[in-house]
């Protein structure tokens, strides 16, 4: 598996915590629930979670979301917000660099959940140091909008999947249909 996936999977499975229409629950609402993705990401923390780490990962999530959304084209209205919110978390999780023979990592410079969203944030800095940022999106269907990596050639993706492509497309036939004249 590339990096490039093991950073954008680390990404997408925090925005894809979020609840929607089509019946995904919101996965922090609480501590178990933060618990719960930790362990599912991988990620492994000394000391127990506490209601403050839950409202802080819903805030990273939010904020990630609201740029993902902006990847998408679908709308940028808090744009300006998120991006100051992420330049904050940055000063308060920061990333080190780390220089080797095989090349440069951004890592989380802490640890516990500090370190956890710094490691976020460094994934976010490998994916950019790609080209790779502007790929993640959220799904254009309203009754999803799950995060996902546009895989397109030109990243014209607007669906997470083809049953979201599918859905949005009859959406729009039907839509053709009622409001064509009758012969």
């Amino acid at each position: 598996m590339s990096s490039e996936r093991v950073t954008s999977d680390l990404l997408l499975t925090l925005v894809n915590t979020r609840p929607s229409e089509n019946g995904r629950v919101d996965q922090l609402d609480d501590v178990p629930g933060l618990t719960a993705w930790l362990a599912g990401a991988g990620l492994t923390v000394a000391d127990p979670v506490t209601g403050a780490d839950v409202a802080a990962a819903r805030e990273l999530r939010d904020a990630l979301t609201d740029i993902l959304r902006v990847h998408c084209g679908c709308g940028d209205a808090s744009a300006a917000e998120a991006e100051a919110y992420l330049r904050a978390v940055a000063v308060r999780y920061p990333v080190v660099l780390r220089v080797t023979v095989d090349g440069v990592t951004a890592e989380a410079s802490q640890t516990g959940i500090p370190g956890v969203f710094g490691t976020v944030l460094a994934a976010a800095a490998d994916l950019s140091a790609r080209g790779a940022w502007p790929r993640l999106k959220l799904c254009k269907n309203p009754s999803c909008h799950a995060g996902f990596f546009d895989k397109t050639r030109n990243q014209s993706g607007q669906f997470c999947g083809a049953a979201c492509n599918s859905q949005m497309s009859m959406r729009a036939y039907r839509s053709r249909r009622r409001t064509a004249p009758t012969p």
